[in-house]
């Protein structure tokens, strides 16, 4: 399946970082998260990327024409504009697209998922969309509070009982038909919803999203703790 990343964002919340960058290039250890993004889903055999880009595109394809792809990757560049929403950079990737279904995702998102087990839902259910949905980890202290207000306990960084869509989506080239309704986690998704042709695989394992500086700092401490172990076992399977 070809892959689609949607990585066309400024990075506002990350202007330290992101001032002369676009937020795909920052590093998590010595690689772009971007870069680490691809790798899960090339190993799971997923090599032909398609990266939906916007401020300072020409960064992103300037690295991956360098020494950024990794042997067997296959990366082309598809810009609809800094201004462009979601639905335009999927519509313009989609001149790409050559697979029936294929990979879509967000480049800000590291996260463990078993692609095999959502495709394999995606298909059995012949949905359009089948999503990753994910309980993201609170950022605030949770208190337990009885009836009459007594503080009966704290609990840190709990995981949310609210799911979210944690991108790595499987979808059916047939989104197209959609796309002109117009943004995608509103008109679009929400016309999916109507028709039943929208569903989602829970997935318990890691997730982060890197949307603030403090979300960058925590990533690389992950990486240095060995907390992404998970993923970057998954990487030495690509690299191998």
């Amino acid at each position: 399946m070809d892959v689609v990343i949607l990585a066309g964002g400024k990075g506002t919340r990350l202007k330290k970082l992101t001032h002369d960058i676009p937020k795909g290039l920052v590093s998590i250890g010595d690689r772009p998260i971007l870069w680490h993004i691809m790798n899960h889903y090339a190993a799971f055999g997923h090599r032909r990327f398609i990266l939906g880009v916007g401020y300072e595109g020409q960064q992103i394809a300037d690295y991956f024409d360098g020494d950024g792809a990794m042997p067997g990757w296959e990366v082309i560049c598809s810009d609809a504009g800094a201004a462009a929403s979601k639905s335009d950079r999927i519509r313009a990737a989609l001149d790409y697209v050559a697979s029936d279904r294929f990979w879509l995702g967000y480049g800000d998102d590291l996260a463990d998922v078993d692609l095999d087990a959502v495709d394999g839902h995606a298909r059995a259910t012949q949905s359009i969309v089948t999503l990753s949905a994910i309980q993201p980890v609170s950022p605030f202290g949770v208190l337990d509070l009885a009836e009459d207000g007594d503080i009966v306990g704290f609990r840190e960084k709990s995981r949310m009982v609210e799911w979210i869509n944690g991108g790595f989506m499987s979808v059916d080239r047939s989104i197209g038909d959609y796309l002109h309704l117009g943004e995608l986690e509103v008109e679009v998704f929400e016309a999916l919803v109507a028709q039943g042709r929208i569903n989602a695989r829970r997935h318990h394992g890691l997730w982060k999203a890197m949307n603030t500086y403090k979300d960058y700092l925590e990533l690389n401490a992950m990486l240095e703790s060995g907390a992404l172990d998970t993923l970057a076992s998954v990487s030495r399977v690509s690299a191998a």
